[in-house]
């Protein structure tokens, strides 16, 4: 009898949860929907229109994008194995821990690009400048 009860109260709260969680999207569409009246049906200038309701359709999209679109997992390739996860919990300190880190991230398959879409090589000088740093900094 008591476990009917609990199951009943938990599925209120997920139930209650649920309707919260659209509080802010309510919130920011009524702050979307008085400013498009407000320069639709105030300020009815031709220029800002024609600007605003650019802006309007490129937010719209991609907040209905962020809004709707489901969180995915990464690649299996970016979890820790199991040896790495056990030796980075194990280790106490901080410095060391971040070290691991850093020389994981190394092996993965992530690149900076440059400007123009190419792949960025860092320069010898910089590297050397970046060695230093981490020299001085251990």
């Amino acid at each position: 009898m008591r476990r009917g009860w609990k199951m009943a109260l938990s599925g209120g709260l997920r139930c209650c949860r649920r309707v919260l969680s659209w509080v802010p999207v309510l919130v920011i569409v009524l702050v979307v929907l008085w400013s498009y009246y407000a320069y639709v049906f105030e300020l009815c200038l031709v220029i800002y229109l024609i600007f605003y309701h650019a802006i309007f359709v490129f937010f719209t999209w991609t907040y209905w994008k962020s809004i709707f679109t489901l969180p995915q997992q990464p690649n299996q390739k970016f979890h820790l194995s199991y040896t790495d996860k056990e030796r980075y919990e194990n280790e106490e300190r901080p410095e060391v821990q971040k070290q691991m880190l850093s020389d994981m991230a190394k092996k993965l398959p992530v690149y900076t690009r440059t400007g123009s879409g190419g792949q960025f090589i860092q320069s010898r000088l910089e590297r050397q400048i970046n060695n230093d740093l981490r020299k001085t900094e251990s």
